[in-house]
């Protein structure tokens, strides 16, 4: 896949779309994808972004049809809308990491409309592949906000907790973003001793994943238990215990960084 991102599209040529509608993404069930054939949909593209260039040498661009309620479908058997984390547990790494792109950059476009130094509408800058303030000149990236992931360990057992947004039943490791002037290190002992009341120790770095909904940047982290007894937040943290690797609850699919974490940790002690 080539990346770049401008906003110009030649219509007549068949390009990929991903289509956002709402927070969900349309999506083909008998072809099972998400990267659609312009040709056969009913789109206006005047809020399309260019996003990169298949394989295939086709572009792929991203769109947001919310608020649309004309069917854009002329050639499908048929779409839906499906949920974009329900999408993610069924998609391959590099799928995720396409429609992650789509997504983030055009909650970058949406959420930049007007520039925060003079209020005036920014311009698409085409040598930068940004957006520019047309008084102060002043570049405008897309924001990407680091976020760590830490999986505390103690010999056989791992610590899980289940975040008061969670769906119930689902556990995870400890996650929080890093702090203006913090190490990524420095954020996991700092979010584990809040959310958990627990000290760490033995920080290794595991992996990184782009979670761009909207603009994550994933650092995951091994760490083992040092001292402290469970005390959750109450604020973030619903539960938190210990498990054995054997007798886990209902955890991320191994297609998430925490979930790749968690069945690392369940191949070492198995």
């Amino acid at each position: 896949m080539h990346f770049k991102r401008f906003l110009e599209i030649n219509v007549k040529e068949n390009n990929h779309f991903i289509v956002f509608k709402d927070n969900k993404i349309i999506y083909e069930p008998d072809l099972k994808t998400f990267l659609l054939e312009s040709n056969y949909l009913d789109i206006d593209t005047k809020n399309a972004l260019f996003i990169g260039i298949a394989e295939s040498e086709k572009k792929i661009y991203g769109v947001d049809i919310s608020g649309q309620d004309t069917d854009i479908n002329i050639g499908y058997e048929s779409l839906i809308e499906l949920d974009v984390r329900h999408l993610l547990a069924i998609s391959k790494p590099e799928d995720i990491a396409l429609m992650g792109r789509a997504n983030q950059l055009l909650y970058w476009i949406k959420s930049n409309k007007y520039s925060g130094y003079s209020g005036k509408l920014n311009k698409f800058d085409i040598e930068e592949e940004a957006l520019k303030c047309p008084t102060s000149s002043k570049i405008i990236y897309p924001a990407i906000a680091p976020c760590v992931l830490a999986m505390v360990t103690k010999g056989n057992e791992i610590l899980l907790a289940r975040n008061n947004l969670f769906p119930e039943g689902l556990f995870s490791v400890l996650a929080g973003f890093v702090e203006v002037s913090e190490s990524a290190e420095d954020t996991v002992k700092r979010e584990v001793l809040e959310e958990v009341n627990l000290k760490v120790t033995n920080l290794k770095y595991f992996g990184s994943q782009p979670w761009p909904f909207p603009s994550q940047l994933m650092l995951g982290f091994t760490c083992e238990y040092e001292s402290g007894e469970i005390k959750v937040d109450e604020k973030e943290i619903a539960e938190a215990n210990w498990y054995r690797y054997d007798e886990l609850p209902y955890v991320p699919p191994p297609t998430s960084l925490s979930g790749l974490l968690i069945n690392s940790f369940v191949e070492d002690h198995s």
